[in-house]
């Protein structure tokens, strides 16, 4: 009796479903069953490590210029560079001659041990022996720090280790400094300040 009635429901099931129907939502489920795994899969699994640590080129004896409209913008020479696997990141060995341009003429002059440049945001970070000069006789004459960085989107200079100042005149010892160029706002750590005359 069961199997009969089991035969009955099976053949007016199938006598009121076309084949055709059953393959088709048949073939739906597997394929929305196969995207749940990889989905889910995709989900689950731990995301690889950056690889912007690893570099895959290295350049020797660099010189670099840039330009700002039709004027110089900016140069510098360094011993070597090392690229990132991605491209975006660079970082420059034994910087010399670094030089910023206002104007066309020659404004600020660096130097550092390194200087890793994002080529995304175009902010940098110099490290090792940082000393940045001035060639103009109205800004900053000399600073010098380990740290240095420089965040172009907030046109900001963050040195936040001990930094020396020479300005007219004036020796100024800070624990750490930050200065906006874009509102003109600065803040120093622990500071002291010696006349030089």
């Amino acid at each position: 009796m069961a199997v009969t009635a089991r035969t009955i429901l099976k053949s007016a099931f199938l006598s009121a479903v076309p084949r055709r129907t059953l393959l088709i939502a048949a073939l739906l489920i597997a394929f929305f069953a196969m995207w749940l795994y990889y989905f889910l899969s995709a989900m689950l699994s731990p995301d690889l490590p950056a690889t912007t640590g690893q570099s895959t080129v290295t350049m020797k004896g660099i010189k670099g210029q840039g330009e700002r409209g039709t004027q110089i913008g900016w140069q510098f020479s360094a011993d070597s560079s090392d690229v990132s696997a991605d491209g975006m990141v660079t970082t420059y060995h034994n910087v010399r001659a670094g030089t910023y341009y206002l104007d066309g003429k020659p404004a600020y002059r660096l130097t550092a041990g390194t200087v890793t440049l994002d080529t995304r945001t175009q902010n940098y970070v110099a490290t090792g022996g940082v000393h940045v000069h001035s060639l103009q006789p109205r800004a900053i004459q000399d600073l010098q720090t380990q740290t240095l960085t420089w965040n172009n989107p907030l046109q900001t200079l963050t040195c936040p280790e001990t930094v020396r100042v020479l300005y007219k005149g004036y020796a100024l010892v800070t624990s750490r400094l930050s200065a906006n160029f874009a509102n003109g706002s600065s803040s120093l750590g622990a500071t002291s300040i010696k006349s030089n005359g």
